[in-house]
């Protein structure tokens, strides 16, 4: 089933039956005022979210809910006392569907996404390199989709559909620069890190739709289950071809180091030059990504400033506004 209606449009539909998929998000017993029992739901997609109720069939309907998940919602769309009303009349769990209709996306056509990928492999010049990430992003085609899809992050950084992929090319584009910059920087190993630092999200996040952790993810955490895939393709690489024992241990430590100190989450800190670019650029592209979410929200007691950003630890300074400065 195409969704065609969101969330955003049924104040508009008001007197019309709804057939359409959405995210039921929260589900609460409710009794009316003669105490008759009713089902309050919180449905949602990219649009927003809005409540829901079932009057009849409660008990039916509600074995066919899961908390959290995608359902096709058959709803009466209705107004009372000047307020929106909508009554579910069906419900029916779903499995397909497009998770850009239900989770913040990004802005990056991911045809581009996948391009540009593919792009920087294409320039790497080191055979086993090159041969390494085509095994993960070209070969495997279903690895690439998902990590095509996968945010990077749950609430903090790129926490949208493409959000790995846009974080990842992002570091990718600016080691590049610094590759010329500073000639003494493996260009090719740096570029390489920088596509493989972050795989492990692909299996540490789940969206269904909401982004949240897997049980993977909770127990072992993106850099030990990065670690392990970049391992594994090495090893079946091997099997056929060379690849340089110290060309090994430099990229999977550059995995496991990019969180810069034991702190932060990596068992160990970056012991050469191109694993300390690494972390610092992860961390720079992670800082402005927060920075420009913190922009977009000014406070409304002080506009030249942001409301509290917490992963930044601080209000963050917008100056005047641009009506103000003409």
């Amino acid at each position: 089933m195409v969704k065609t209606i969101f969330v955003k449009d049924l104040p508009n539909l008001i007197g019309n039956e709804v057939d359409d998929l959405f995210q039921i998000k929260d589900l609460q017993d409710k009794s009316g005022k003669e105490g008759q029992a009713f089902l309050e739901l919180t449905i949602a997609d990219v649009s927003g979210t809005l409540t829901a109720r079932i009057f009849d069939d409660v008990e039916v309907l509600r074995g066919k809910i899961e908390r959290g998940r995608v359902h096709r919602l058959r709803m009466q769309v209705y107004q009372f006392s000047n307020q929106l009303g909508i009554k579910v009349l069906d419900v029916e769990r779903v499995e397909d569907y497009d998770i850009r209709h239900f989770v913040p996306s990004s802005s990056v056509d991911p045809a581009k996404l996948e391009e540009d990928l593919k792009s920087f492999i294409r320039k790497i010049n080191n055979p086993q390199l090159k041969t390494l990430l085509k095994r993960i992003f070209v070969d495997d085609e279903e690895f690439r989709k998902k990590f095509l899809l996968a945010p990077a992050a749950r609430y903090y950084h790129h926490n949208f559909i493409g959000g790995l992929a846009e974080h990842t090319l992002q570091i990718a584009r600016v080691a590049e620069a610094i590759s010329v910059l500073y000639d003494v920087v493996d260009k090719d190993l740096l570029i390489a890190g920088a596509l493989l630092h972050d795989i492990g999200k692909v299996y540490e996040m789940e969206y269904t739709p909401d982004i949240d952790y897997t049980d993977e993810g909770r127990l072992f955490g993106h850099l030990i289950i990065g670690y392990e895939i970049v391992s594994k393709k090495i090893h079946e690489i091997e099997v056929v071809n060379r690849f340089p024992a110290d060309l090994r241990m430099k990229i999977l430590h550059m995995i496991l180091s990019h969180h810069g100190e034991l702190q932060f989450g990596s068992p160990v800190r970056p012991l050469f030059l191109e694993a300390q670019i690494l972390h610092f650029l992860d961390d720079l592209d992670a800082k402005a990504e927060m920075f420009k979410k913190a922009s977009d929200l000014r406070s409304e007691s002080n506009t030249r400033w942001s409301e509290f950003s917490k992963p930044l630890g601080r209000s963050v300074f917008l100056g005047e506004l641009e009506e103000e400065q003409k």
